[in-house]
């Protein structure tokens, strides 16, 4: 992660892994700010371009699986389909019958070896930790990543 974190990112020290904490204003940008969170640990975000958009739907139970669904997908993309993404836009998200529905378009490129350095991969987003709360500022999250 670069050494000029923006102030709504914050490193947390966890044995073997590592972990985030993320505020924002609302719950959209929280998920969006998890998702850049997410991708600074893994590369250089000022390196990646914005050239193609995917769109993403995940659904979960409730926010925090919800939050664990959307970066597994992000993640998914980035190791099975060698994708990078350096910006993030959630579009909605709505109650469903067992929880909730994101729809989000992340942008992005192909993983170029020439330009982009993977700093590292990421195995799994854990629940260990999570939880998303409302505070007097917003939003925040704790997000653990098993590496």
């Amino acid at each position: 992660m670069a050494a000029s974190a923006p102030d709504w990112l914050q490193e947390i020290d966890h044995t073997g892994d590592v972990g985030l904490r993320i505020t924002a204003d609302t719950v959209p940008q929280l998920f969006e700010r998890a998702a850049t969170g997410m991708f600074s640990v893994l590369t250089d975000l000022n390196a990646v371009h914005p050239t193609d958009a995917t769109a993403v739907s995940v659904e979960g139970r409730d926010r925090e699986a919800l939050m664990v669904r959307w970066l597994s997908d992000l993640n998914y993309h980035h190791t099975v389909h060698n994708r990078l993404f350096c910006a993030f836009s959630v579009d909605d998200i709505a109650p469903t019958a067992d929880g909730l529905r994101l729809s989000a378009t992340a942008t992005g490129e192909a993983l170029d070896p020439a330009r982009h350095t993977v700093h590292t991969e990421i195995k799994a987003i854990t629940f260990h930790g999570m939880e998303i709360r409302k505070t007097a500022d917003g939003w925040t999250v704790q997000v653990i990543f098993d590496m």
